[in-house]
């Protein structure tokens, strides 16, 4: 049995989940474990603070009944109770107290920047955090397209700004897709592309202060550059002479011209 087993069956034990016949084999190891024992004993402490200061009116049956309809729960069959049955509420239990946290998590975060000058993280901070949560996900982008005639109309209506998705394929850097990533509290369109199986995000927000250049973090190789109105910001693993090259083919291709100085 594993660890995350045995936690799993003593936490159902502190909390008087187990049938019958599971609670009798847990005494007998339990006997036989003073490790196990003292564990059990420390989730059964924890157990009974938290429901005296977490205890309160019971929620309304409509509440309930929308939260089950949410997270797929339903009440175990009578002849069911047992250790199955409390595996499957543990799972949508788990589910919610996922969403709970990423939703603190996020809020915690904004009200940290309160503290730094302009309310905002470092903008380089956000866009890199950006690129990792894509790597992240399952697939990096929202919308999974080579054609830029579907990725750039797919931002109208979710960003204020819809950017050229220049077609980059003929040079080895296929369009992958799009997906939108938050910097400074503001959705922005990040482009996605790939050169082999490495992914590099363009995220386009608009112009800000600084010199054109390039910059490595967390493992990271970071590239801006600037055009126009607006400030692009390729992200990627790649080494700095290939993401170099990308990003003087897409100005290229943008409008814009190779080769910028970089300070």
């Amino acid at each position: 049995m594993t660890d995350d087993e045995t936690l799993l069956l003593l936490s159902a034990y502190a909390d008087g989940e187990l049938s019958p016949g599971e609670v009798l084999a847990m005494e007998r190891r339990l006997a036989a474990d003073p490790d196990a024992r003292a564990m059990a004993e420390r989730l059964r402490a924890l157990s009974n603070t938290l429901r005296g200061t977490l205890a309160g009116a019971p929620a309304p049956e409509s509440l309930r009944a929308r939260v089950i309809a949410q997270i797929g729960f339903s009440d175990p069959h009578p002849s069911r109770v047992g250790l199955r049955s409390w595996l499957g509420s543990w799972r949508a239990l788990a589910a919610t107290l996922l969403v709970g946290l990423v939703g603190g998590a996020a809020l915690g975060g904004g009200a940290a920047y309160l503290d730094r000058p302009g309310g905002a993280p470092d903008t380089g901070e956000a866009v890199l955090a950006g690129h990792l949560r894509g790597l992240a996900a399952p697939q990096p982008f929202d919308v999974a397209s080579s054609d830029r005639h579907v990725v750039k109309p797919w931002f109208n209506g979710r960003t204020t700004i819809a950017p050229d998705a220049p077609d980059l394929s003929d040079q080895g850097f296929p369009l992958a897709g799009g997906r939108v990533d938050i910097v400074a509290g503001i959705p922005v369109p990040t482009l996605v592309y790939r050169r082999d199986r490495h992914v590099i995000s363009v995220t386009v927000i608009s112009a800000t202060d600084g010199a054109a250049g390039e910059e490595r973090r967390d493992g990271s190789t970071i590239e801006r550059w600037h055009l126009g109105d607006l400030t692009y910001w390729a992200v990627s693993d790649l080494n700095l002479r290939d993401l170099r090259a990308f990003a003087d083919l897409f100005r290229t291709r943008t409008g814009g011209q190779a080769g910028l100085r970089r300070e």
